[in-house]
């Protein structure tokens, strides 16, 4: 049933993104279309396991879609580099005030998405902010980081 989600999750983000890219350009924003979009790179968030894989290698015009399999909401936020461009259709995203995108909660079984435009290095975490209690208090640790190269 979890997989059924997930593979939904994933075709609605292709699929919107498509007709977004069919609708046509938009100017003077931070967004940039769809046109170049190539492939989708799934990352698995486990919040007592981590990020699955910690390092993702991409080309530009790839979306990456975080899966959140824990039992708590988590949230991504870019450090360092910071994702100020990407196609037209990002999941569980928003631009911050200082103009990059960072995540709003990601709910149990949910998804993000972002597409990256831009080559570089972008390096985030992964931050539990709210959901069911864990097994133990060993599991309170709840930080994880993980990086996107662009080449």
């Amino acid at each position: 049933m979890k997989t059924a989600k997930i593979f939904t999750a994933v075709a609605f983000v292709l699929c919107f993104a498509f007709a977004v890219a069919r609708a046509g350009t938009e100017t003077g924003g931070k967004i940039a279309t769809d046109q170049n979009a190539k492939e989708t790179k799934i990352v698995r968030l486990h919040v007592t396991g981590g990020i699955s894989p910690a390092e993702a290698v991409i080309k530009p015009g790839t979306t990456v879609v975080w899966v959140n399999d824990s039992r708590a909401q988590l949230e991504l936020q870019f450090q360092g580099k910071q994702v100020t461009l990407a196609c037209k259709s990002p999941v569980h995203f928003i631009v911050n005030e200082e103009g990059s995108f960072i995540s709003d909660r990601i709910p149990e079984d949910s998804v993000a998405s972002l597409c990256f435009v831009e080559k570089g290095e972008y390096t985030y975490v992964l931050r539990n902010v709210g959901g069911k209690s864990y097994p133990s208090p060993a599991d309170d640790i709840k930080e994880f980081r993980g990086k996107i190269i662009v080449k």
